[in-house]
């Protein structure tokens, strides 16, 4: 029920419908409309059967004698005791985080020193670095690749890259990169035709600061 109250006193109609209590408060009977739910009127069909819903985090925490007084510990401290509180809490964080590693997705790859032309070079698997090493690569191919990876990835870091190539040496210089980049790289008949398929392993795309063609001709 709810209880309204009527300081202009209203009509007498009004107050013979509603009742007038001694004190001057009316008691209002509550709309219907507040006792239905999801358009109509909770029964076994619906609020019934349903489960109840999960506390929420912080009536569940203001039900926890340990929280409750640790809270009010919390705040009885003077401010500046409350900042070194929070600091310390944030440093210890940051000092677990730093101890269980890297998490899953999370690239660590700029802050690493041995993320180098050399380390991404060594990337490439040995039968295609024996290929670069000794063949006459053709620059240009291998820098248009390159560009087309680049432009790709920067934009669209989760996407999945496709080429169709029949060209096996070309497939060749283009799983070189995308292993130099740290990419993953796959070949597959589609069609009669080969068509390479090409994603990246992180969340983002973060290019070598020198891309393989550079690096080849500084070895020459």
């Amino acid at each position: 029920m709810v209880a309204l109250e009527n300081p202009e006193g209203g009509s007498e109609e009004a107050a013979a419908a509603v009742g007038s209590p001694p004190g001057g408060r009316r008691t209002l009977p509550v709309p219907p409309n507040l006792l239905e739910t999801d358009g109509g009127t909770a029964g076994l069909d619906d609020g019934d059967l349903a489960p109840p819903a999960a506390p929420g985090i912080f009536a569940e925490a203001c039900s926890n004698e340990t929280y409750v007084e640790v809270w009010n510990d919390f705040m009885n401290r003077s401010g500046e005791e409350q900042e070194r509180v929070l600091r310390y809490l944030e440093d210890e964080g940051k000092s677990k985080a730093r101890r269980r590693g890297p998490g899953r997705g999370e690239d660590r790859r700029r802050e690493d020193p041995a993320y180098t032309p050399r380390d991404c070079f060594q990337r490439i698997s040995r039968r295609l670095r024996a290929v670069l090493k000794r063949s006459r690569i053709p620059m240009a191919t291998l820098e248009t690749w390159e560009e087309r990876l680049l432009r790709f990835f920067s934009v669209s870091p989760q996407a999945v890259y496709t080429a169709m190539l029949d060209n096996s040496f070309e497939r060749l210089l283009l799983h070189a990169v995308c292993q130099y980049m740290d990419l993953i790289s796959a070949s597959a008949d589609l069609e009669g035709k080969r068509q390479m398929r090409v994603s990246n392993r992180h969340l983002d795309f973060l290019p070598p600061g020198l891309l393989l063609s550079a690096y080849l001709e500084q070895r020459s």
